[in-house]
Formats: structure tokens, sequence, C-alpha cells
């Protein structure tokens, strides 16, 4: 468990507790439900800054009722917030509206990192969307981009992910994302037209849901 994590979590009292608890599971709901919708393919490119969106001050929304039945949603509640905020756990807007002023809260991923450490917590393993790669597959295009117009050496090509990124694999569903291009040092993997698209278009999408994967832009000319 990082230590950062569970420092964090232990910097805080009793309610700071409770309210990021509650907004984890919201936002973990969030999260569950965007799978889902992927599932079906339903997925787009809507920012997750827009689905991740917790209405907070709606009273009689599921994130007042569940700090409502613990005691703790009151007039302190904007402190609460506040000193979630100020430890770089959440972040807020607020918007103007007629009867009150809209709340919104978005977790921070140090938040979901403290919450998780709190409360033990596993992260959900992530689906591709329809249309898009597996971790391991990505993580393959992405080494590619990082060699630029090198391309990446064939035997740095992990298990059998040739078999569903070059082209010349066709009886595996392979995508053709990438060629193979020999040279007197060796073969060589470089990408495709078709691999160059779909880097540059859903590279931003990618980064979102492989976090943990370093991937570059693709730098113009890479071929």
């Amino acid at each position: 468990m990082p230590t950062a994590a569970r420092d964090a979590w232990d910097a805080l009292n009793d309610r700071q507790r409770i309210y990021l608890t509650v907004l984890f599971h919201y936002d973990q709901d969030l999260e569950a439900l965007r799978r889902r919708e992927s599932a079906r393919g339903r997925f787009d490119n809507t920012p997750a800054k827009a689905w991740r969106r917790i209405p907070f001050n709606n009273p009689y929304g599921p994130v007042p009722n569940s700090l409502r039945a613990q005691g703790v949603y009151d007039s302190g509640a904007g402190a609460t917030l506040a000193a979630l905020r100020a430890r770089g756990l959440i972040t807020t807007e607020t918007a103007p509206g007629i009867l009150r002023d809209p709340v919104s809260v978005w977790l921070t991923r140090a938040g979901r990192a403290a919450a998780r450490a709190g409360t033990g917590a596993r992260p959900a393993p992530a689906r591709p969307p329809k249309g898009l790669l597996a971790e391991r597959l990505w993580r393959q295009l992405a080494a590619a981009a990082a060699a630029e117009r090198d391309g990446t050496r064939c035997q740095e090509m992990r298990g059998e992910n040739h078999l569903y990124l070059c082209v010349g694999y066709e009886q595996y569903n392979s995508r053709g994302y990438l060629r193979g291009r020999s040279v007197p040092t060796g073969t060589y993997y470089v990408f495709t037209e078709a691999g160059r698209a779909h880097y540059r278009t859903h590279h931003a999408t990618y980064r979102e849901l492989y976090p943990a994967v370093d991937a570059p832009p693709l730098a113009e000319g890479v071929s």
C-alpha cells in the first residue's frame, strides 16, 4: 500500500474520512456505469470531468442522503469539502443557481488512492472499450511511439502480441497497426498508416484508460 496514500488517509479526522469514503463510493459507481456502457458499445470520448462529476448539494441526491444517514450533512459541509480540497484529495466547482448554488465535486487521483488505502478497496481492472486495445497491446504501441522512426526491435515484442498488432497475421484478427522492417541490425516493428491514425485518434482516451503506461504523443513523420 503506497505510504503517501495511507498517510493522507491517516491525516484526516473521522468526519473527513466519512466524506471522502462517500464521495469515493459514488465515484466508483460512476466508473462502473461507464464500464458497463462501454461493454455495450456505447463508449464515446466524453472527458472524465464530465462523467465523473459528483453532484454534492442536491438535497435528495445519493451523496447528501448517505452523509445525512451518518449524521454529518449539516452547515459544516462546506468546511469539510474545503479541508479535503486543501489536501489535494478533491476539486470542486460552484455554479450560480436559483434556490441554491449547485456544488460539483471530483475526486483526484490522490483522493482515490487515499480512499482505497483507508477502506481497503481494490481498483477494478480496466477493460478496454469496444474498438480499443487491451493494456498489454497499447503498451507495445506506446513503445513503438517512444522509439520514433527506429521502431521496436522484434525481440522486444512481448509474447504473442505481434499476432494481434502486426501485418501478416489476419488469421488472428490482427489490427495491422505495425509492420516489420528489416535492416542490417535486425527486424523492427514500425507503424502502419492505420496504426498511426489509431494512436493519434485515441491517444488521450488511452492515457485516461491506462495511466500507468508511458505513452508519448506520436511524433510527426514517424513511420
